[in-house]
């Protein structure tokens, strides 16, 4: 019986194959950001306005902030951080489980058991509120 495959050409595509397969896993771990109006998410925009100069401060902190702490909290879904590209201001798009999560998450800011939010805040003036999602709109190629 004639053998199609080479020995090397087997083995690069079994490599490629095992690859697909270990990224396919890796991919199931990964929590995406979910903006869906049939969803019960808490959604909280926070528009942060730090002391001038400091923008870029704020931001690493926050990114620090989210990766270090707020993303290992019970509730915490996602948080999406934007540098304003005209002013000194600074978004946070958070999704929470729901209130008590995000209630858990300020007091343990407020107990100083994640500083660089503390100092996020210690430097800025943060104005937040949170939001249900009312509708969903998507691009389409049909009118």
């Amino acid at each position: 019986m004639k053998t199609f495959l080479n020995r090397k050409t087997f083995f690069t595509i079994s490599t490629l194959i095992i690859a697909i397969i270990a990224m396919s896993f890796k991919s199931l771990n990964k929590a995406d950001a979910i903006i869906n109006a049939d969803k019960e998410i808490l959604t909280v925009i926070n528009v942060i306005t730090p002391k001038e100069g400091q923008q870029e401060k704020i931001v690493e902190l926050l990114q620090k902030g989210m990766t270090e702490t707020m993303r290992y909290q019970k509730g915490f879904i996602s948080a999406n951080i934007h540098k304003s590209l005209d002013s000194e201001h600074v978004i946070v798009y958070a999704q929470w489980k729901d209130a008590a999560a995000l209630q858990e998450a300020v007091k343990l800011i407020e107990a100083g058991k994640a500083p660089n939010m503390l100092e996020v805040f210690s430097n800025s003036t943060p104005d937040y509120h949170p939001y249900d999602v009312i509708s969903v709109n998507l691009a389409s190629k049909k009118k």
